[in-house]
């Protein structure tokens, strides 16, 4: 026999429990089973994996074991209904009604398709007399089938209408084992549970052909659980005596994984007792569904759709949905915010936008858990053109990884909602609608172009305009610009489109080490990808086309330049310029910033209004010019003002160079 920990007694069978009239009528009620004659009652149906039908099954299983035994014969407990009351029924009607109002009235929207899911579920057993029966029993399995010859214990079940492969394997864990003469186990491991269609040899193949599938990892838990070499404590802040579990999977329903567990554990104890006489078993209730610890917690979680090649320009475009969603709150230097633009297989074959939380609630009020936008394809495009794979997803998922909290099991309807809407208001953003439309969306194996009604929030788009940033990025670089970087630009400008870093050396006739240098200087404004080089974007196009020439005649008139700062020093002799006496006078700090940053300008002086504010800062500006021979447009592009009025109104214009006029 195993040397573990002592084996509870088992619970009576069915057999024992009722009587033969019944036996057929519970175990019809019951999951069928090999071995059925075994097992106990576990209170788990085999079925639609849903919580109304295991609902409504269990309540059926319980009505017919209220048939005891009396003297051999079964007598059904008769139960007298409880008198009517005239007003419940009113209310319950009332409600009954107002529900269906209310469904009515929500709009309709697309189904989403869940996509990736990962967790970790945790069960406390304290309350049991053995609160590690399950881990004994899954050790107990372990025990009773040959891994070395035949690899993983394999059997199925029937889930819905499916049928489903269930593996069931083992890994070590690092875990010391427990110090208590009960648990006499020399070695703690971690079990492996793994579910996928039938169809498929393993769980490997059905992940490859990314089939739905779900998997699971069973650690025990106890208090004051460490590690086998004691200098990575094992964390279990709430001195669970029971189980975490890991849970990833793909396209099921979130709240589906620990009921597909539970079932998948009512399949293995199927097959205890094959070489084991007295086995000890394995109790799939311990993972009820409704009692997870409210430790638990969500890692990862994705909402996607998937739309017509060709109708989500707008979604990945430079200036689109997806780019300007990660450029929300940037002129913040904090917090997290990045943009990923692949498009080495196809365009648009990997885009994403990741945001913080604090960026979630500036793009959708409410909403506080960071997330990743995406469009993508499927890794290998070329493989699947011609079938329904060949189009694009859009989705959302959960970023937990700069989460600075703790997203719970219970917060799941908080996750599913924020996606939900994250997801329905990025389509709204892209000119892709949010109700169901053969037109724009294409099912797959599990996304269905179908809707429903529900209460979401649908914003009017008000992501950062692109502009703004590249207003930034076409300053700071072409105040830097040289005379092979202006005639670079000015080629880009004048031939359009694409071009190779060969053509544009032998164009301004330069070495082709010079041309990748300038592409280097320039990066903010020009896209070089494999060979071909074009101007960033048509705003930073248009844009230039005002600067290039003002660039390329100053590059040319340096000298000039340099005199007639000579002249103007003269000019003021030994006294402060018109600048320095400005700043002297309204008290005003400048603060130098790295990079392309413009340097922070605070002044001092308190003015009456922000009109007050707005003229002072024009004063600074002329001032600025007057000095420098600048544009006085580019003030606005060299310093970010900061002023503070009487009745501490704050006035710090991100564009102050707008009101400054437009480029000549």
């Amino acid at each position: 026999m195993l040397n573990h920990a002592e084996k509870p007694t088992p619970a009576p069978r069915l057999d024992d429990r009722v009587a033969p009239s019944l036996r057929n009528t519970l175990l019809a009620v019951g999951s069928a089973g090999v071995n059925s004659r075994r097992r106990r009652s576990r209170g788990i149906t085999k079925g639609a994996v849903t919580p109304s039908r295991s609902h409504s099954a269990a309540t059926a299983r319980q009505s017919t074991l209220r048939m005891m035994t009396r003297n051999g014969t079964s007598t059904p407990v008769r139960h007298t209904r409880a008198p009517c009351n005239r007003n419940t029924t009113r209310a319950r009607r009332t409600t009954q009604w107002r529900k269906r109002r209310t469904s009515r009235l929500a709009r309709l929207f697309i189904d989403p398709q869940p996509h990736e899911f990962h967790a970790y579920l945790k069960w406390d057993c304290s309350s049991l007399k053995n609160p590690l029966r399950s881990y004994f029993g899954l050790r107990s399995l372990q025990g009773e089938h040959n891994f070395e010859d035949h690899g993983r214990l394999r059997t199925s079940m029937e889930l819905g209408d499916d049928t489903w492969a269930v593996e069931f394997g083992f890994k070590g864990s690092g875990i010391a084992p427990r110090d208590r003469p009960d648990f006499q186990l020399d070695e703690v491991r971690e079990y492996l549970i793994y579910v996928y269609p039938d169809a498929y040899s393993s769980w490997a193949d059905a992940k490859d052909e990314a089939r739905q599938r779900a998997y699971f990892r069973i650690s025990p838990r106890w208090p004051d659980i460490d590690t086998k070499d004691g200098l990575n404590p094992m964390s279990n802040p709430y001195d669970i005596e029971g189980y975490d579990v890991e849970v990833e999977g793909s396209y099921w329903e979130f709240k589906q994984y620990p009921e597909v567990l539970q079932r998948a554990l009512d399949t293995l104890a199927d097959r205890q007792g094959f070489r084991f006489n007295s086995p000890t078993y394995i109790h799939p209730e311990d993972f009820n569904p409704r009692t997870i610890h409210s430790s638990s917690n969500i890692v990862d979680g994705e909402y996607y759709v998937r739309v017509k090649i060709g109708e989500t320009d707008v979604a990945i475009a430079y200036d689109g949905t997806l780019h300007r969603i990660s450029l929300l709150l940037s002129g913040d230097r904090q917090g997290y915010a990045k943009t990923v633009r692949d498009d080495r297989e196809c365009p648009g074959y990997y885009h994403t936008a990741t945001i913080d939380a604090r960026r979630a609630g500036e793009l959708i009020g409410s909403h506080e858990l960071p997330k990743e936008f995406k469009h993508y394809y499927m890794r290998n495009p070329d493989a699947v053109k011609g079938t329904k794979l060949e189009h694009p997803k859009i989705g959302v998922s959960f970023q937990n990884s700069i989460h600075d909290e703790t997203l719970y099991w219970d917060d799941l309807d908080k996750l599913e909602t924020e996606l939900d809407e994250a997801l329905l208001n990025v389509l709204e953003w892209s000119d892709i609608p949010t109700r169901p439309d053969d037109h724009y969306f294409v099912e797959d194996d599990y996304f269905t172009v179908t809707g429903s009604r529900r209460w979401r929030k649908l914003l009017p788009e008000r992501l950062p305009r692109i502009e703004s940033k590249q207003d930034d990025q076409i300053f700071a670089t072409a105040s830097q610009m040289n005379a092979t970087d202006a005639e670079l630009v000015d080629t880009l400008l004048t031939d359009g489109g694409t071009t190779s870093p060969a053509d544009l050396a032998d164009s301004i006739g330069v070495h082709l080490d010079t041309v990748y240098r300038a592409l280097k200087r320039l990066r903010p404004l020009v896209d070089h990808t494999y060979g071909e080089v074009q101007l960033g974007s048509k705003y930073i196009a248009q844009e230039l086309t005002g600067y290039i020439d003002q660039v390329s005649e100053s590059i040319q008139r340096g000298w000039e330049n340099a005199l007639d700062g000579l002249t103007r020093a003269e000019s003021f002799g030994d006294e402060k310029d018109p600048w320095s006496r400005w700043l002297d006078r309204y008290g005003g700090t400048i603060t130098a910033t790295e990079g392309a940053d413009p340097d922070e300008l605070e002044v001092g002086f308190q003015p009456e209004s922000i009109e007050d504010a707005r003229e002072l800062l024009r004063q600074g500006a002329r001032r600025w010019a007057e000095v420098t021979g600048n544009p006085l447009r580019q003030f606005g592009f060299e310093f970010a003002p900061v002023v503070t009025c009487v009745d501490g109104t704050c006035y710090a214009p991100k564009r102050f160079a707008d009101a400054l006029g437009t480029p000549s």
